[in-house]
C-alpha cells in the first residue's frame, strides 16, 4: 500500500497575490491546494474536489461573501461537506471595529454559535501561524474528515 495523498486545502481568496502566498506556504509544508477567487467558485470546487479544509477570506468582490459561504456550507445537504472545517483569514479586525472570534461569547451568542468556523486569523498571517492553525484544526477533526485528502 502506498503513501496517503497529501491533504487537499481549498483557498477561497480574491486577491491573487495573497492566494499565491498562502498556496506556497501550504505546499511547502506538504499540503495540496486548490484556489477559488470568490465564494461561488469556492463552493463549486468544494463539491467537486472535497478538500479537508477551507481557508476563507471574508471580504470579496460582493462584500462579505465569506460569511455567506460559511452559512451556505453549514446548511449543505451533504453531511461530510457540511462539516468541512473552515479557517477564516481576514483584515477586518485591522480595518474595522468588528470582532469575530469564534471561540468567544459576546453575551448573545455562545462560542461557535454566531460564526461556526474552526479558526480565525488576522491578515497578514505569518507563515508559522498559518501552518500551526491548519495543523491544529486538522488534528481536531475526526479521522474520517482528516483523512479525506485521498479522494
Amino acid at each position: 500500500m502506498g503513501e496517503p495523498s497529501p491533504q487537499l486545502i481549498l483557498i477561497v481568496e480574491d486577491d491573487p497575490d495573497v492566494a499565491e502566498a498562502e498556496q506556497i506556504i501550504l505546499e511547502s509544508a506538504g499540503y495540496r491546494t486548490l484556489l477559488a477567487a470568490n465564494a461561488a467558485e469556492g463552493m463549486a470546487r468544494l463539491h467537486q474536489q472535497r478538500p479537508v479544509l477551507v481557508l476563507l477570506d471574508v471580504m470579496m468582490p460582493a462584500g462579505t461573501e465569506g460569511f455567506h459561504f460559511v452559512w451556505e456550507l453549514r446548511q449543505d445537504s451533504d453531511q461530510v461537506l457540511r462539516e468541512t472545517p473552515i479557517i477564516i483569514m481576514t483584515a477586518l479586525h485591522r480595518k474595522t471595529k468588528l470582532r469575530f472570534y469564534p471561540e468567544q461569547s459576546d453575551g448573545t451568542y455562545g462560542p461557535y454559535e454566531y460564526l461556526p468556523v474552526q479558526g480565525f486569523l488576522d491578515k497578514p498571517v505569518p507563515s508559522h501561524e498559518l501552518l500551526a492553525t491548519v495543523k491544529r484544526v486538522l488534528a481536531e477533526q475526526s479521522p474520517s474528515v482528516a483523512s479525506n485528502g485521498e479522494a
